[in-house]
């Protein structure tokens, strides 16, 4: 999810993955909400995939309150209980997922 997209008339969602992920963004530390690995990871695969396909703000990017970065993983969280995702408060923009 990237907000400079929408300006350019692209949707926010982008499949685009970089070699580093978990990169410093605006000199903050990545902070690791969720880590799934072997079997389990294996099999929510295919239920998150179709989630980020119904991500009904794929479009929309707002700093506040949202959707943004954190609405995103906040959504596919609700839309997949099995990963068990608790996003922190300090996620601004992941209480948006909430309130629809």
């Amino acid at each position: 999810m990237v907000g400079w997209r929408v300006n350019r008339g692209l949707p926010a969602l982008s499949e685009y993955q970089t070699p580093t992920p978990d990169r410093y963004w605006f000199g903050a530390k990545p902070e690791k909400v969720l880590s799934l690995v072997g079997p389990k990871a294996e099999a929510l695969i295919p239920k998150i995939n179709a989630a980020v396909k119904r991500y009904p703000w794929a479009n929309e990017y707002t700093v506040f309150p949202g959707p943004n970065s954190n609405t995103f993983p906040t959504w596919i969280g609700l839309q997949v209980p099995e990963l068990n995702l608790d996003m922190p408060f300090s996620a601004i923009g992941s209480g948006y997922a909430d309130n629809e």
